[in-house]
């Protein structure tokens, strides 16, 4: 396929639900967890994926032709994961199994459909991560491959440093018919046995979850691309946790504005227009006593701070973060229930209800075909 004739992105009532329970840590899944999961009795199949961030140095097409080049230090941070094509293979339909269990026994990389069209890329083109590159061996729907950028074989995943595990995919060797509270129930005790307390674990039923992977109620990085546009960055080489983005990225879709209640706040465009919304909003509505402060909107770096984890919202200029004092990560959220609703009906999502609660923190919640908002 040329970028041209890679098809085009499926809308979300085009794609089954999955069958398949999901679970996940919000720090990565316990040393030895893959190897353990696999002998517990009760699952009929399971997959664990690894994922980290790969970074794009340059990109060619089937012809051999340089589609994205960034200027050096610049790079693409790709959202990537790894697993065996073996234990994949089950959880994919049958119409596309062969093609990409094939790619990803031949070595080759399997993007999503949203992938290829921000990449300009279809079948035969080259990924390169430095001196690693990866050919495009299939494009499937980001349902399929968990909502990643790009899949690779945990062989080729080691090579790039993609070696992080994130979460896990499995189904229930006898699940009670219907019966999908017993069932999540059976499988959360199953794999508490393997994360024990005071780890924190999540668990979702099939078709609970549009993203099916970590942090499955926020949008991941595909869908944030699509809305905002995709930057390249360079690593901080003292802190790869935070970055510089490219000017160009900068000049195009940052703005600074005064924003009412907050103080001066840079953003990117399309947030800023939202946020002024939410906050007009809670004026109009006499509730802005109750806001007190704010920790601000852009800030270049990872989710977590950690070097392996994608580009946080606060990256895009995506999110804002309010009433940081009374409202600490991990604490018991202290924000105001009618602050919240006025933002989550306006489509944000909030850190309140994350698995580690990060009360102060409202970002980007649009639906799973992104775009202009």
């Amino acid at each position: 396929d040329s970028a041209a004739d890679a098809p085009a992105a499926p809308g979300a009532s085009e794609v089954e639900p999955p069958p398949y329970f999901l679970a996940w840590t919000p720090g990565g899944l316990p040393a030895g967890f893959r190897e353990r999961v696999g002998g517990l009795e009760g699952l009929a199949e399971a997959v664990v994926f690894a994922g980290d961030t790969a970074w794009l140095t340059r990109s060619l097409d089937a012809g051999g032709a340089v589609v994205d080049d960034p200027p050096a230090p610049f790079e693409h941070p790709i959202d990537a994961f790894a697993v065996d094509p073996a234990e994949v293979g089950p959880f994919l339909p049958a119409s596309d199994r062969a093609r990409v269990v094939g790619a990803l026994e031949r070595g080759a990389a399997v993007i999503g459909t949203r992938a290829s069209s921000i990449r300009r890329l279809g079948v035969g083109g080259t990924l390169e991560f430095g001196r690693r590159s990866v050919r495009v061996g299939a494009v499937v729907p980001e349902e399929l491959i968990g909502w990643a950028e790009m899949l690779v074989s945990r062989d080729v995943g080691l090579e790039l440093g993609i070696v992080d595990d994130r979460h896990l995919w499995a189904t229930l060797a006898h699940p009670a018919d219907g019966e999908s509270r017993r069932d999540l129930a059976t499988f959360r005790r199953m794999i508490r046995r393997l994360v024990p307390p005071p780890e924190l674990l999540r668990v979702e039923a099939p078709g609970a979850s549009p993203y099916m992977r970590v942090a499955n109620g926020v949008n991941p990085p595909i869908v944030l691309k699509q809305a905002f546009g995709e930057f390249a960055a360079a690593p901080d080489p003292g802190n790869p946790a935070f970055f510089t983005l490219s000017p160009a990225w900068v000049e195009a879709n940052l703005v600074t504005r005064t924003v009412p209640l907050l103080g001066e706040l840079t953003c990117h465009r399309e947030f800023m227009r939202d946020l002024l919304r939410a906050i007009d909003e809670i004026r109009r509505r006499g509730l802005g006593a109750a806001i007190h402060s704010t920790a601000g909107c852009f800030n270049a770096r990872t989710v977590a701070r950690s070097p392996t984890n994608p580009p946080s919202f606060h990256a895009y200029g995506a999110a804002v973060d309010i009433n940081a004092p009374e409202n600490a990560f991990g604490a018991v959220p202290t924000m105001d229930p009618r602050i919240v609703a006025i933002f989550e009906r306006l489509g944000f999502n909030w850190g309140g209800d994350f698995l580690i609660p990060d009360g102060m923190h409202f970002e980007y919640g649009g639906g799973p075909l992104g775009g202009s908002r």
